[in-house]
């Protein structure tokens, strides 16, 4: 009940290309309580848009046009006059593959989302990218969230890579003296 009444005041921006996902994401995002959903099919609109308004987070597809779900992200970054260049932008893919996913993350994306992908993780994950969001690395060839993800807390078990000190009996050769040939 916290999470909905957190996200009562969220205004959320969907770009997409496919009319169905984008009406199914802006159902799942109401009945979240997220108190606005924006969305626009164009990306170069939705470019203007995060230039012109505030937004709390953008869910893109990775097939919008004119502008790709991966090239989205690092326009979203890196285009002057951008209102937040650091909201949380999340990519909805339909085969999210290893080569992908790490490409995305390369263009600053928050995280990926596969489909098919269910209403309790759209709304778990748009509720940790806005209660704790991950620090933002400015570099010449990267802006974004850190990529390293979360800081695991100290583990509570036993230490398993930990060995004790245990005695090793090493072998030596035992020297022998040579006597020195007569020349």
């Amino acid at each position: 009940m916290r999470e909905q009444a957190g996200l009562r005041n969220m205004r959320v921006l969907v770009v997409g290309g496919r009319p169905s996902g984008v009406q199914v994401l802006r159902a799942v995002l109401a009945l979240a309580g997220v108190g606005s959903v924006s969305a626009e099919p164009d990306s170069a609109r939705a470019i203007e848009l995060l230039r012109h308004e505030a937004f709390n987070a953008v869910f893109c597809d990775d097939r919008c046009e004119p502008v790709s779900g991966v090239a989205f992200p690092l326009a979203a970054r890196r285009t002057p006059g951008i209102l937040n260049p650091m909201v949380p932008i999340f990519l909805l893919c339909s085969a999210a593959r290893r080569r992908q996913v790490e490409q995305a993350r390369d263009t600053g994306v928050t995280d990926v989302l596969a489909r098919p992908v269910s209403a309790a993780i759209i709304i778990r994950k748009l509720h940790l990218a806005v209660a704790r969001p991950r620090p933002f690395i400015a570099a010449a060839d990267f802006f974004g969230p850190d990529r390293r993800g979360a800081k695991y807390m100290s583990f509570a078990g036993q230490e398993r890579r930990k060995h004790a000190a245990r005695k090793v009996k090493v072998a030596l050769a035992a020297k022998t003296e040579v006597d020195p040939a007569p020349v």
